[in-house]
Parts: C-alpha cells; sequence; structure tokens
C-alpha cells in the first residue's frame, strides 16, 4: 500500500504540472466546428447533446485511447519495476492514474454540468472500459516494431523520404483518425444503407477536410519541429518542399472522401493548406505526437470559414470550385516560397 501511495503522490505532482497545458485541443478547428454546431442547435441541453453525439463520440475514441496510452508511460518504468506490486495493484495504479488525467477531468466535469450525474458516469464508464482494453491489449507478447518506423528519420530525405516523414507525422495527429473514423463511417453508410441521402455525402466530405484542416497549419512541425532543420539543409527548393507536402496530404485526404464527395473533399484541403500555409511558414509552435492539433485562432476561423465555403461552391458548381480553390493553392505556393527564403536567410 505504501508503494501505491508514494505513486500516486508522483502522480498528483505530474498532473498539477499538466493541468495548465492541455494544448492538444488548444484552437483546433473541429472542435471549433462541433462548438458551433452546439451553439446553433438551440432548443435545450439536451437537445444539443443528442444532436451532436455523433460528433462526440468520433472525438472521444481516439482522446481515450490516447489517454490510456499516455497513462502507461507517465510514471518511470525504472521506479514502476523496482516497486514489488502485483498485477491487480498495478491494474489499480493505472487506472488511477488514468483519472488523474487533467483533459479526463476536464471532459468529466463538461459532462457532468451539460447534462447531470448520470450522462457523466457513463463517461467515466467508457473511458474505463476503453482503459482496460488499452492495458490488456498493451500487456499482449507482441514484438514492437518501433525502430522501423524510426530509421525513415535516418534515410536521405529525396522526395519519397519528405513524403514519408510527413505521412509519418499525419498519422501521429489525432485530427487524421478523427477524419479517418468519420470517412470509414461515412463510406459504410453509402455503401450498406438501404436508401442513403446523396446531401449527405458533400457534408460528411466537409467533415473530413474539417477534422484534418489545423495540421496545415503546422504542416512543418508535425514531428516537433525535428525534421524542419534536415529540411533546410536539403539542396532543395522551398515550393518543391511544400508541394511534396501538400500532396501527401492532399492524396491521404482524397483516399478518405474517395467514396464520399472527391471534389468537396480536395476543395476543402486545398484552401486549408493555402491558409494554413502562413502560420506552418513563421510561427515556432511545435506539436506533439498523438495529440489533437493546436493552431492559431486567427487562421483556423479562416480556414473554417473560407475552406468551409469552397467545399460547398464546389458541391455546387463542380469543378469550377475546384478549379477557384486550386487557384488560391497555387498563390500559396509563391507565397510559401517567398516565406521559404527568408526563414533560410534568418
Amino acid at each position: 500500500m505504501a508503494q501505491i501511495l508514494a505513486h500516486l503522490s508522483l502522480l498528483r505532482k505530474l498532473s498539477l504540472k499538466e493541468l495548465g497545458s492541455i494544448s492538444s485541443v488548444r484552437f483546433n478547428n473541429f472542435l471549433f466546428c462541433i462548438l458551433l454546431i452546439v451553439s446553433a442547435s438551440g432548443g435545450t441541453r439536451k437537445m444539443s447533446f443528442w444532436s451532436t453525439l455523433f460528433f462526440q463520440i468520433v472525438l472521444l475514441a481516439p482522446l481515450l485511447v490516447t489517454f490510456s496510452v499516455d497513462t502507461q508511460h507517465r510514471l518511470p518504468a525504472e521506479r514502476v519495476a523496482m516497486w514489488p506490486l502485483t498485477s491487480r495493484q498495478k491494474l489499480l495504479l493505472s487506472s488511477v492514474s488514468f483519472a488523474f488525467n487533467p483533459a479526463f477531468i476536464v471532459l468529466f466535469f463538461g459532462y457532468l454540468f451539460w447534462m447531470g450525474l448520470a450522462i457523466a458516469s457513463l463517461f467515466v464508464l467508457l473511458a474505463l472500459i476503453v482503459h482496460i482494453a488499452v492495458y490488456a491489449v498493451s500487456r499482449l507478447p507482441i514484438k514492437s516494431r518501433t525502430h522501423a518506423s524510426l530509421s525513415t528519420s535516418r534515410k536521405s530525405f529525396r522526395l519519397g523520404g519528405i513524403a514519408q516523414e510527413t505521412w509519418r507525422g499525419l498519422r501521429g495527429t489525432l485530427d487524421f483518425w478523427v477524419a479517418l473514423l468519420i470517412a470509414v463511417i461515412g463510406t459504410l453508410y453509402r455503401l450498406f444503407a438501404r436508401a442513403p441521402e446523396p446531401e449527405a455525402f458533400p457534408m460528411l466530405s466537409l467533415f473530413v477536410g474539417i477534422a484534418v484542416s489545423t495540421v496545415a497549419q503546422r504542416m512543418l512541425r508535425l514531428d516537433g519541429g525535428r525534421a524542419l532543420l534536415r529540411y533546410r539543409l536539403l539542396p532543395l527548393a522551398g515550393w518543391k518542399l511544400l508541394v511534396i507536402q501538400d500532396m501527401t496530404f492532399l492524396f491521404s485526404l482524397a483516399v478518405m472522401v474517395s467514396l464520399l464527395s472527391l471534389r468537396t473533399g480536395v476543395a476543402v484541403g486545398l484552401v486549408a493548406i493555402a491558409v494554413g500555409r502562413y502560420p506552418s511558414l513563421t510561427q515556432q509552435a511545435n506539436q506533439r505526437r498523438w495529440r489533437f492539433v493546436g493552431g492559431d485562432l486567427r487562421f483556423g476561423l479562416a480556414q473554417l470559414f473560407l475552406s468551409g465555403s469552397a467545399g460547398v461552391g464546389a458541391a455546387r458548381a463542380g469543378l469550377w470550385g475546384v478549379g477557384v480553390a486550386f487557384a488560391v493553392y497555387l498563390v500559396s505556393i509563391f507565397g510559401g516560397e517567398v516565406l521559404w527564403k527568408r526563414s533560410l536567410a534568418a
């Protein structure tokens, strides 16, 4: 019991340290979009809750898994190994550590004040089930292949290497997995629903694009900014680097929306990249892996409005809307080349 109390004391100090910097949900475009839907839904709090339940589940699924994975590594493994804890004590300690996560506490009180104790208790139960599942899977005798993914950074940064590094950084954000989850649910709806609504597909594609739009503001820093120095040392024009990263982003987005509304998703992605070009090249805000991307409020609002308008325009006007979005993107490439040269000179 003394060992558990000592661990809990350390966890309390770590949680208080983390409470002031919940950066993974700060200024994220998709979260802003959900808040706008909640505020615009009108009616009672219950109506707002049930009208946005789908988006809440989509957001909570990757968040809870990430919270649980963080819990496994929050305490030093050497210290845990030194203290003779039983399997039951380790599970208890891990569950308490999970409950001490600052974001989990914020979400619990949010549901408590929004919908009352019953919904908040269901949230805790769901979180506990997810945590136990992740805890059990993490202890399966599966060989780790982390070294294979880390070897990417040692390869020569030719064109393919830049694309691989960008793809790896994109997969390391919760934005990507939320977008993929929406895309999979929408695709299943289109393939297996008896009478799917055609108007729903452009809207789902729009939400997929918005879900990953914040990534465009941190495209050069998805790995914490470690690859940026190597990019600057490459004998490669800045616009080529930007195009490679953009195409990697757009290709993944196009695959996700291919069976929903391709032109809507591509238009949203093009404009989101164009608007996010300036903060990506000028702001030094490094991104932690397995978090929601935290963007700039000003550019986030611009992305929501402009990329949303581009998506709606492409859905209604067809290829003309995509053409306008592509023209905006080309302008951002020229502007990005100028900013890249300035950063090299600085």
